[in-house]
């Protein structure tokens, strides 16, 4: 187990979610934490943020790294669930925040095409904006039918 990073924003993420203060917590799974995305201008977006602080997948041992690639594909199967998406998108990058995740994005069949058919940072960002930011009051709907369908997934997969 690695010690959390006091630069990192995913490790004080995960601190507000231990604390019970991160309101964009879905669950805690075995690997981690399953959160709401900043931006839900694609309604859905979860990310899979790693309990440790450690860099790479492959810096995980073999049974971590289990754990976490079947928790990130229980959170796509979850919200592929709760929001009936055409796509689902895993991206795990790490070039800016330096602490393993993974994205996890819906996509849609009413996108325009040529947004659609890219990675979802093709997007522009003027098509991101403020109104789209999480909020428990506009979003909370969308967490509690993630929430209700990973619950589920995860009760089966361990019965």
């Amino acid at each position: 187990m690695t010690r959390p990073n006091a630069d990192c924003l995913i490790c004080e993420r995960i601190a507000l979610a231990q604390a019970g203060r991160n309101p964009t917590l879905i669950m805690e799974l075995a690997s981690g934490y399953a959160v709401m995305g900043d931006d839900q201008f694609l309604p859905g977006y979860s990310l899979l943020l790693a309990r440790d602080h450690i860099r790479e997948l492959h810096d995980l041992s073999r049974l971590s790294r289990d754990d976490f690639l079947r928790d990130m594909a229980l959170l796509g199967e979850a919200v592929a669930r709760a929001m009936s998406p055409f796509k689902m998108n895993y991206a795990i990058l790490g070039n800016t925040e330096q602490h393993l995740h993974c994205h996890v994005h819906a996509r849609y069949e009413q996108e325009p095409e040529r947004y659609r058919r890219g990675p979802i940072t093709g997007y522009p960002k003027e098509l991101r904006g403020a109104e789209h930011r999480f909020a428990v009051e506009k979003h909370g709907h969308l967490l509690a039918s993630i929430r209700a369908e990973l619950e589920q997934l995860v009760r089966v997969g361990r019965s």
